[in-house]
């Protein structure tokens, strides 16, 4: 849902790798990836294996309870609420686009915590990726998003319930701080790189 920048950057991945996607969108002339195709928003879910939303927050609202979802559907929610007020008595964003998803619905909460520049081909030079976190309720889902996100060339992870979704959207602010205000550009990502064993060891020793 949404073929802005983070929409058609995911689809794009997408579809290098062989996936059949579909643009939900508001106007069905509107431009999309190669290979994509474009459909009307009002009750696109019917018929896809996933939906992912990547829509400005502020869009939310009016968009999800558009989409046809029913009980058992999956719901990838790429936003953030930046700049935007979280209605009252929603933890998180994510938390409120479960409750406009409705009874049933599996909310994924990932691909938030990098920039849209990474995500088209997540490979970076040193060979490593982005990480993005996986937060769901149900167990089988949030494993599945993570496979997908991994055989789209993220470093996935899951970060365990939904609940944990407003922590992923502070991570986006801390990477936004880093990118934005820290100066370090856009094409910044947050990366799992483990100290050596033998290298703790070593400080260990001179300590």
């Amino acid at each position: 849902m949404g073929a802005g920048t983070v929409g058609t950057a995911l689809g794009a991945n997408l579809i290098v790798r062989g996936h059949h996607v579909r643009y939900a969108v508001r106007d069905e002339g509107t431009s999309v990836p190669d290979g994509a195709a474009a459909i009307h928003i009002d009750g696109c879910a019917p018929g896809s294996d996933l939906t992912i939303l990547a829509v400005p927050f502020d869009a939310v609202a009016q968009v999800v309870p558009r989409l046809g979802l029913a009980s058992g559907d999956v719901l990838i929610d790429a936003t953030n609420p930046f700049g935007v007020p979280i209605p009252e008595s929603y933890p998180s964003g994510a938390a409120f686009v479960q409750h406009l998803a409705g009874d049933g619905v599996h909310v994924v909460k990932t691909f938030g915590v990098l920039g849209a520049e990474h995500m088209a081909n997540p490979a970076l030079s040193d060979g490593s990726a982005p990480i993005p976190p996986v937060a769901a309720d149900d167990d089988a889902t949030r494993d599945r998003v993570v496979t997908l996100a991994r055989h789209m060339g993220f470093d996935a992870v899951g970060a365990g319930a939904l609940r944990n979704a407003a922590t992923l959207e502070n991570a986006a602010l801390y990477w936004g701080l880093l990118a934005s205000t820290a100066g370090l550009g856009r094409d910044m990502a947050l990366v799992a790189h483990h100290r050596s064993q033998r290298a703790i060891r070593s400080a260990s020793n001179r300590e």
